[in-house]
């Protein structure tokens, strides 16, 4: 029957010469609802733009020169 078999391989699949690199984002702490998420960069690659999960509220964290090269915020 069809999902009675396991097939697995010890061997990892080739990924080239390229290393994995997934869509850039800054990881967000949200204080008002106290959660976590993921705020990624806009089309223009101008600024990173999310929104609390829970209660919606919008940040803009802008991208240029003098800026930090921090990953992890807390939004108060």
């Amino acid at each position: 029957m069809v999902g009675e078999h396991f097939d697995a391989c010890d061997q990892p699949r080739p990924t080239g010469n390229r290393p994995a690199r997934g869509r850039p984002y800054l990881g967000v702490h949200f204080s008002c609802c106290g959660v976590y998420a993921r705020v990624y960069v806009n089309r223009e690659d101008t600024q990173y733009v999310g929104n609390c999960p829970r209660c919606a509220r919008h940040v803009v964290f802008r991208i240029g020169p003098g800026g930090t090269d921090a990953r992890f915020f807390t939004v108060y």
